[in-house]
Parts: structure tokens; sequence; C-alpha cells
């Protein structure tokens, strides 16, 4: 298995370091970027798309994508 994974063009991050994936939707991943617009750990990486998944890393970044959970899904399990 890759250590980096492509979310989309240019885009790579590391698997190993991957917490959670989350839908942009759910109540915890409202909470997260709530809590972390203060401290700026938000990675914007939609291009002025639609916020559609949240990507949370051990480093406490959250990396916020245009793809839906499942093309992010599949980025990393395939």
């Amino acid at each position: 298995m890759e250590q980096i994974v492509k979310i989309s063009n240019n885009l790579y991050i590391p698997r190993n370091r991957i917490i959670a994936v989350l839908p942009i939707s759910s109540a915890v991943a409202r909470k997260m970027r709530g809590m972390h617009k203060v401290g700026g750990n938000i990675v914007n990486m939609t291009f002025g798309e639609e916020s559609k998944t949240i990507i949370i890393m051990d480093s406490g970044h959250i990396f916020v994508t245009a793809k839906t959970l499942e093309e992010v899904d599949e980025a990393l399990w395939r």
C-alpha cells in the first residue's frame, strides 16, 4: 500500500497520519470546524467548490475537500 494518497490533482496527504474521514454534514465535523477556526489548523482544499468531506490528521490539522466521502474512501484504500 502506498504511504501517500492522492486526493485530487496536486493534493497529496500521508495515509498513515489520517485519524478520521467525516462527511461535512455530521455534527462532529461541524464542531471540529468551529473549534479550529480560531487556531488556524483548517486547510481548505476545495478550490472554490462546495465542501463535502473533512479529513482529520494526527497533527491536529483538518483538511476540507470538495470530494465526496466515497471518493476519498476509494483514494485511501485502492
